[in-house]
């Protein structure tokens, strides 16, 4: 209704400086003088939403969401615009699906998970020769055969 009234005003104005200025008809001129009064004065300022002091660290992120359409026909370009949109993101993921880069990926993704749900296999550490050469490692060993011999 607002922009119905705005168009309106807008007309009347535009009306008012061609017949008022051009024409000198006193009449339109007075017209389209109150017109764009009214016009003038009934412009509101944008609602303040929110004052707050930000502190150290804080940041402030400013977005833009645009306006529902307003006409039958704006809502269905809108409409036509997103089906256009999902439709080509489901294109590219079938595409996606599609390769073979993609089908590796999921292989090696089952693959761990299987491995996950198998009991551990136990590893043999050896902590005690990391970083070190060959003679620590031969005396470990040594050690350990030493101690399989000995009787308990």
């Amino acid at each position: 209704m607002r922009s119905f009234l705005d168009r309106w005003a807008r007309q009347l104005i535009r009306r008012g400086l061609r017949a008022g200025l051009i024409e000198g008809s006193n009449v339109w001129l007075s017209i389209g003088a109150v017109a764009w009064l009214l016009r003038f004065l009934s412009r509101r300022e944008a609602p303040q939403v929110s004052v707050e002091q930000l502190r150290l660290g804080e940041s402030v992120v400013v977005t833009h969401v645009p306006a529902p359409p307003g006409t039958k026909r704006a809502r269905k370009k809108a409409a036509r615009k997103a089906a256009e949109l999902e439709e080509r993101q489901a294109k590219l993921q079938a595409k996606l699906e599609a390769s073979r880069r993609y089908q590796r990926a999921r292989a090696k993704a089952a693959r761990a998970e299987v491995a996950e749900e198998d009991e551990p296999r136990p590893r043999v550490r050896r902590a005690e020769t990391r970083g070190e050469g060959r003679e620590a490692r031969r005396a470990v060993r040594r050690d350990r055969e030493r101690d399989k011999e000995a009787p308990e």
